[in-house]
């Protein structure tokens, strides 16, 4: 799918953001790990999380929408799966959290996925089998594991996707034995830790976090809960930088002020740099505003990269990016496309392995076609600076967005932006 972004926004807007794919992700295998019926509210409806709940059902759960709320029952017996092979998709978050879970049911499990999700990195979970003496296989476009995953000591770098720690954590409390997983730092990306176990809290499991040090008692059951799931701060950071640069205010609903999300941050980010961001009952009004450039750390909120990339060519001096490696291994290398379609609209950025700088303030320069590399996220923040141009910019493969935000471009509208579906 190509989309046309028009210059300027013809009047200011307002959004609801959808709820969080990360907790949606979360309270789904909680739901599936409880023995009886969850009810949920406010699931996101996106690829990634239809992907969590299809590999969910293949391993046993029950799933069935009701007027009250997705209903989820648990997973009864685990050797009841019956070898289907999981597609997870293109969803990382799917695939990592759910590896240990599958080999709880002794069996081999297989896994595939699209896109370029099998070649993403999984030598944390490689190893840590192969320590325990279990199965990992990868070959092609299949990863096979078998289990089950026991309790015990496991150690982890904090400088690596936190998704390998929220997957065990969600399956050390089935194991017969207390479990401690020690992190060794620099701990990256704690914040999503910590949300999950919000939700393991939530469900009854008892969890021991003392920082470097998490201890896991083992043999706990998961109880089913009625949960409903919070606005998405990933999702909202692209209209709250879209009211802060682009010369009207942008009112957005559905934010929880308490939120515990890592991408929460963005409000305080955009504020350092000079941005207005009015807070009240639930809402973020993004006033437009004078930027300037500072440091940004991504240690803790990778996934705002792209659209503060956007963000940076509206302020004025530099702006310069730390801990941004895990950029470089998401759907796409995010630090590299956004250095190629920012140049293209004539911004200034220059990168390292685990750094960048942008120069501003930028005039972006339209009238060219951006290619959004697969990846949702950087997609929504081209989209979003486009709005800045001179002259209508095209953008190729949008499509993406439907990974994390199918109505994307609908709010986009709401938001006042003019947007044309080629």
């Amino acid at each position: 799918m190509r989309v046309k972004i028009f210059p300027g926004r013809t009047s200011e807007g307002e959004v609801t953001i959808p709820a969080s794919k990360s907790l949606s992700h979360r309270v789904l295998i909680s739901a599936a790990l409880a023995e009886g019926t969850s009810v949920l509210h406010h699931v996101a409806d996106n690829q990634d999380t239809e992907a969590t709940l299809r590999c969910l059902k293949a391993l046993g759960a029950g799933s069935e929408k009701a007027a009250d709320g997705l209903h989820i029952t648990g997973i009864r017996d685990w050797s009841s799966y019956e070898g289907s092979v999981l597609d997870c998709g293109e969803s990382g978050s799917t695939l990592r959290f759910l590896i240990p879970l599958a080999a709880m049911t002794g069996k081999v499990v297989t896994f595939t996925g699209h896109g370029k999700l099998m070649q993403r990195p999984q030598s944390v979970y490689e190893e840590l089998f192969r320590e325990k003496g279990l199965l990992f296989e990868k070959k092609d476009e299949f990863l096979r594991v078998q289990g089950p995953v026991p309790g015990g000591e496991y150690v982890l770098k904090g400088d690596v996707s936190s998704q390998f720690i929220t997957g065990l954590l969600f399956t050390l409390p089935l194991a017969e034995k207390d479990s401690v997983i020690r992190i060794i730092p620099p701990y990256e990306s704690r914040s999503y830790v910590l949300l999950t176990e919000q939700i393991l809290k939530g469900s009854g499991i008892t969890i021991h976090d003392e920082g470097l040090e998490i201890r896991i008692p083992g043999n706990q059951r998961y109880r089913p809960s009625e949960r409903t799931v919070e606005g998405d701060d990933s999702q909202a950071a692209f209209f709250e930088a879209l009211g802060v640069i682009s010369g009207k205010p942008v009112c957005i609903h559905g934010i929880n002020l308490e939120s515990m999300q890592g991408d929460h941050a963005m409000l305080d980010i955009l504020r350092k740099m000079g941005g207005s961001l009015k807070e009240m009952d639930g809402l973020v009004i993004a006033e437009p505003s004078v930027l300037h450039g500072t440091v940004i750390d991504l240690e803790n909120c990778p996934d705002l990269g792209p659209v503060l990339f956007a963000a940076a060519t509206q302020a004025e001096g530099v702006t310069k990016f730390i801990h941004a490696g895990r950029l470089r291994i998401k759907e796409s290398d995010r630090i590299d496309a956004m250095e190629e379609e920012l140049t293209k609209l004539g911004a200034v950025m220059h990168s390292e392995e685990d750094s960048a700088e942008i120069s501003g303030k930028t005039k972006i320069s339209g009238g060219v076609v951006l290619n959004g590399h697969n990846d949702h996220r950087i997609v929504m923040a081209l989209a979003v600076l486009a709005c800045n141009a001179d002259s209508p910019v095209t953008i190729e493969g949008a499509e993406a967005v439907s990974k994390s935000y199918p109505d994307f471009f609908k709010d986009l509208k709401k938001a006042g932006a003019k947007v044309e579906q080629l």
